[in-house]
């Protein structure tokens, strides 16, 4: 038996067997030999478990792994540890709790959470060597599954499978490379700390922004899991107030306020600067900060509404997409942030098929018909500005969708109304839905207002 090396480790102890368990973007049915998963790489990660793969509340939480606050990753010193307590092996222990069905880190709350520590690490060579321990993968095929038997045992991968693992890396290396500390403590709130004083922040699929949540009078507030079975009430995100009614400054009128209600640059503009900060002096490290939070926030969005299928993370996302792809001044004056966000959103359509049924059908989005629709006007504002990297970034989303989904963005190409001919040999005429705003009719129609 090869000796016992130590890596970064998420020890799961108790963790009952058949239960749906989740890491990054993999998930996996968890059985009676399975306590935990090791070889973590350096960076963000998300676990999560639930009681079944369908239909039962998830929950789960953020951890990083790794000197947080090393210069040049755009990370925040929230995170201090440099593995002192661990000498130089991280070791998280995250407890399964019964009463709440979640997994809870030991904090020191409990009477026997410094005991259990102690304990579960003491064992770790043991557990290691017994094959207890799943080598983390960031794409793992049901044929490697099956191999291996169960979550645990050591396989080794084939060449293409190294190639397809380091891509599954490089994919959720580009999904999270926005979102920090800051990020995460705004929009979750203070995270929690373990005994090694590891903080981690908490989420489940019932967490919901005050903008998404229905306020019944007499409904109690549903139970969260808490340290050592203690109930608390469901973290309320704090999101990025979005309201697309009304995209214009405060005390606009007139022409001022009907072109900011078209082009939402203003809107986009204000968010990154009230999330900028004046700490530093710097304008464009303020600017810097500020988009971060944009971008960080679309990347948790999309990340928790795909693994955890939290309905609240969901329509933010679509709230900032809404945002971002009606913009035409940014084109210009926002290049590095728009090809930023271009980039990324292209990344997250690629794993949208990664939920069962695909990420838009959890909406009833009719195949993301929202987004093809920001998509085909976003079109026209880029095609405005020849030669912008903008431009460039964009022609790569729209050849993958076009190849992807058939989605055809250019508005000209796309037949508005016109005659079909029946089985019967009636000629009909047709018109595509939502065609007023083009065509100026209807409730797009012009009026003329006196004064």
């Amino acid at each position: 038996m090869s000796s016992y090396q130590a890596s970064p480790t998420v020890l799961l102890p108790q963790l009952p067997p058949k239960t749906f368990v989740g890491i990054d973007l993999i998930t996996f049915t968890s059985t009676a030999n399975f306590h935990g998963i090791k070889d973590l790489p350096r960076g963000w990660h998300f676990l999560y478990t639930g009681a079944t793969e369908t239909l039962s509340l998830r929950s789960g939480a953020w951890f990083y792994i790794g000197d947080a606050d090393t210069p040049g990753e755009g990370q925040s010193s929230a995170i201090t540890l440099k593995n002192n307590n661990n000498q130089g092996t991280e070791v998280l222990v995250w407890k399964w709790e019964p009463d709440t069905e979640s997994l809870v880190s030991l904090d020191g709350d409990g009477p026997l959470d410094t005991q259990d520590m102690m304990r579960f690490k003491a064992n770790l060579g043991a557990i290691w060597q017994s094959g207890r321990l799943f080598r983390y993968r960031s794409r793992v095929s049901p044929g490697l599954l099956t191999k291996q038997g169960s979550p645990g045992n050591e396989i080794i991968l084939p060449e293409d499978d190294l190639e397809s693992e380091e891509s599954g890396r490089e994919d959720w290396r580009a999904l999270t490379d926005r979102i920090s500390p800051h990020v995460l403590s705004r929009i979750v709130g203070t995270p929690e700390i373990d005994l090694d004083a590891r903080p981690r922040w908490p989420v489940t699929s019932a967490n919901t922004a005050s903008c998404d949540s229905d306020d019944i009078p007499g409904l109690e507030t549903r139970p969260n899991g808490g340290t050592s079975g203690a109930p608390r009430t469901e973290r309320e995100f704090g999101f990025i107030p979005i309201d697309l009614k009304k995209t214009w400054r405060e005390g606009a009128v007139g022409r001022e306020r009907t072109e900011a209600a078209q082009d939402r640059s203003w809107a986009l503009g204000d968010m990154i600067k009230k999330y900028s900060g004046s700490s530093t002096g710097d304008t464009a490290s303020d600017e810097h900060n500020g988009e971060g939070h944009v971008l960080g926030e679309l990347q948790f969005t999309f990340l928790m509404a795909l693994t955890m299928m939290n309905f609240s993370c969901l329509q933010q996302w679509k709230r900032l997409l809404g945002v971002i792809l009606t913009c035409r001044q940014a084109i210009r004056t926002k290049e590095s942030f728009m090809c930023d966000a271009i980039r990324l959103i292209l990344r997250q359509l690629k794993r949208c098929d990664d939920v069962e049924g695909g990420l838009f059908e959890i909406d009833g989005d009719e195949g993301g018909r929202f987004l093809r629709e920001l998509l085909t006007k976003f079109r026209r504002s880029v095609d405005e500005v020849p030669g912008s990297p903008v431009k460039a970034e964009f022609d790569r989303l729209s050849k993958w969708t076009k190849a992807e989904y058939e989605w055809e963005l250019q508005r000209e190409t796309i037949l508005r109304r016109g005659m079909i001919q029946l089985e019967d040999g009636e000629e009909v005429e047709m018109e595509i839905e939502d065609n007023d705003e083009d065509e100026e009719t209807g409730e797009y129609a012009p009026m003329v207002v006196e004064t």
